[in-house]
């Protein structure tokens, strides 16, 4: 064999055996607030869509989950940003009538291998459900999605739990966990979502002590940070130490890089009443791994 040949063979040799690196995973949720006949001026979608996009395309998420959005909204963001697939469906019709807490995906990076939405109630596949006191309809919707930079599924949930009714916010969280513990094959997930419950809510103690054991990013990076800086819901006002509502949680096989509330306004205006949460994540690849079908 030839010595240049023998370092062809090297290389490929020391290729295969160095330690495969872990690969970062930006994850966004973000509360839009939905197009209100109450808002005006600065508080309009029509004079927060530029500022909500361009939130988006600086951050550069792999996965975001939306809330409130309805379908105009989803529109003009689908205007404003290129390489997301948006996977979701209207609560009202599972259409395009009423909230979408739908995902937006780069396309770049992730096969959609299966999608679906579900009602949070006693009849989670019927259109339109309610059963637990909520006076609004509530549903979750997840994908899961072949990662081609580590060979790795993962699955990807997204919602927003009742505003009134604390049996319809433990009944939809125990139902998500339980759709998580089901998933197939078991790996990496997330939830995001506007939870409408605080830190003391039983609705928290359900998902930390559920079988699947998700983290609460923002917690678990930063322990000791003081609710006066730890609010999501500002209500226009920029204030920080509002309620802690929307939450990224990870599989504890994801490694917690990175948490960060984002408090951006321009010129006065905010992108929306609610903060939008981010998570910096790191996920191990799996080199060989054929995409499953």
């Amino acid at each position: 064999m030839t010595a240049s040949r023998s370092l062809r063979w090297l290389a490929v040799w020391l290729a295969l055996a160095a330690p495969a690196v872990a690969e970062p995973l930006r994850v966004m949720t973000f509360n839009l607030r939905y197009i209100n006949r109450g808002d005006h001026f600065s508080r309009a979608w029509t004079a927060r869509r530029d500022q909500v996009a361009e939130i988006i395309r600086r951050d550069h998420p792999d996965v975001l989950g939306v809330q409130e959005a309805l379908r105009p909204m989803l529109d003009d963001l689908g205007q404003r940003l290129d390489g997301y697939v948006e996977i979701g469906v209207g609560r009202e019709d599972g259409l395009q009538k009423g909230e979408y807490s739908a995902l937006l995906v780069r396309a770049d990076r992730f096969s959609i291998q299966q999608t679906g939405t579900f009602w949070l109630s006693d009849t989670p596949e019927t259109v339109n459900s309610k059963s637990w006191g909520n006076t609004v309809v509530r549903i979750c919707t997840w994908a899961r999605l072949w990662d081609r930079k580590t060979s790795r599924v993962i699955h990807f949930y997204n919602t927003h739990m009742d505003h009134e009714s604390q049996p319809a916010r433990e009944k939809g969280i125990a139902l998500i966990l339980d759709r998580i513990a089901a998933r197939q094959p078991a790996g990496p997930f997330l939830l995001t979502g506007d939870l409408n419950s605080g830190q003391e809510n039983p609705v928290q103690e359900l998902i930390r002590t559920s079988a699947s054991r998700p983290l609460d990013v923002w917690k678990t990076v930063h322990p000791d940070e003081s609710a006066s800086v730890s609010g999501t819901m500002h209500g226009f006002t920029g204030k920080t130490d509002g309620g802690r509502i929307d939450y990224i949680y990870a599989s504890p096989d994801l490694k917690l890089v990175a948490a960060d509330i984002l408090h951006d306004a321009k010129d006065g205006v905010w992108p929306s009443d609610h903060f939008p949460v981010r998570a910096t994540l790191e996920i191990e690849p799996q080199p060989g791994q054929a995409e499953p079908h």
